[in-house]
């Protein structure tokens, strides 16, 4: 069977803050604008609820989140953290490291206060079988997690 390649999947905004700002609401302000009760690994029929996200601010720090009984549950783990600029992870949501895809995201200004921030999903390839859908998928989830969750509450540019 060969593999087929996918394209990444690429989002970008434009927010009312400067670069540092923005990456700082990214990576540390998480819960506050990420929809955990629509896009968590939390199974709602089993009573889980996750009640955090969190990013540990390093290269090799974790990404998880965490649900309302104390217990964690993985997301994946942060492959680049150059604060204003530049944040990476492994995305794996439970699945086997070989079956990681990467997120990069990108902080551009654009003036005193305000920036272009512009999220990649990509290795599609390493997910199988599944790799389509799973990229159909999470094309259409980055639009309500990252253009209207992050988007609204960093403060988008209106155009």
């Amino acid at each position: 069977m060969s593999v087929v390649e996918l394209a990444p999947i690429v989002k970008s905004i434009d927010v009312r803050r400067s670069a540092a700002d923005a990456f700082r609401i990214f990576t540390e302000e998480v819960s506050a604008w990420w929809p955990m009760k629509t896009h968590s690994r939390a199974k709602d029929a089993a009573g889980e609820r996750t009640v955090k996200v969190t990013i540990e601010p390093r290269v090799g720090g974790r990404v998880y989140e965490t649900l309302h009984d104390g217990r964690e549950l993985e997301w994946g783990e942060v492959s680049a953290y150059e604060p204003g600029k530049h944040f990476a992870m492994n995305w794996m949501m439970g699945r086997p490291k070989e079956q990681t895809t990467d997120v990069i995201v990108r902080f551009e200004p654009l003036g005193a206060q305000s920036c272009r921030v512009t999220l990649t999903h990509e290795n599609w390839e390493r997910m199988g079988d599944e790799a389509q859908n799973l990229r159909n998928g999470y094309n259409n989830g980055w639009v309500g997690v990252f253009e209207k969750g992050f988007g609204e509450y960093a403060g988008l540019v209106e155009g």
